[in-house]
């Protein structure tokens, strides 16, 4: 089991705190909870039961799925998708089959202001999640891709080649503000890397991974411009 992920959101005077975790092999799910004043409001749950009998899963697997679930419950909080009372968005725990995981996740650019989308009480939470994710697709964003397989490995130097490019037309995005950061559990966040894409829209990053001897760790790569943001996490590997 891996660590999971802890957020607190504020949207419309409403503090909400997403929780996911992964539940393990010998329970394998990922269960995130939405949070408000201590109520919960929403729970969701996707199971990976059918691609742990293959035995092709790793950490790396897991915490993709862990994180793009965890970003879709937060995206939807932006989005207002739970601001009608907690009755109204809460359901079943019918898992979705365990999508692809391929790097990172999109972040939908931002939005003006919106009024707040009312919940049709006749969906469950999956359904008010799917709608949403083909809403986001629709809209020209920015996609962050790592060109190379790349293991990190604690206290090595890593070179991997990112390419920020429009989510619709892949076009590329020059001038896109690249940072790498290393986030631990026995370390505060640790900025290794800051660049721009080339007008091709790609950046080479070199930078050292630092040593770690206890705890675990992973490298966030990020891009940022005016279009929207994205980000790609690896967990960081020890050599043997």
């Amino acid at each position: 089991m891996i660590t999971g992920f802890n957020t607190d959101i504020r949207h419309n005077d409403k503090v909400y705190h997403i929780q996911t975790e992964d539940k393990g092999l010998s329970n394998p799910y990922i269960e995130s909870l939405v949070y408000v004043g201590g109520e919960i409001l929403a729970s969701k749950k996707t199971s990976y039961a059918e691609q742990a009998k293959t035995g092709g899963i790793d950490e790396k697997w897991i915490g993709g799925l862990m994180e793009q679930q965890h970003r879709t419950m937060i995206a939807a909080i932006k989005r207002g998708r739970f601001d009608a009372p907690a009755d109204a968005t809460k359901s079943g725990t019918t898992p979705l089959s365990a999508p692809t995981v391929s790097g990172g996740v999109a972040t939908p650019a931002p939005a003006a202001p919106a009024a707040p989308v009312p919940i049709d009480e006749s969906k469950t939470l999956d359904q008010v999640i799917i709608d949403y994710l083909a809403s986001e697709a629709e809209s020209e964003h920015l996609e962050l891709a790592l060109l190379n397989t790349v293991d990190f490995y604690a206290g090595a130097p890593v070179e991997v080649r990112v390419a920020a490019r429009k989510s619709l037309s892949q076009s590329p995005i020059p001038a896109a503000a690249i940072e790498v950061k290393v986030i631990s559990t026995v370390e505060p966040p640790r900025v290794i890397f800051r660049g721009k894409t080339a007008g091709d829209g790609t950046a080479i990053v070199r930078c050292n991974i630092p040593a770690f001897r206890e705890g675990t760790a992973a490298v966030i790569i990020s891009a940022q411009s005016p279009i929207g943001n994205d980000e790609v996490k690896q967990l960081v590997k020890r050599k043997k």
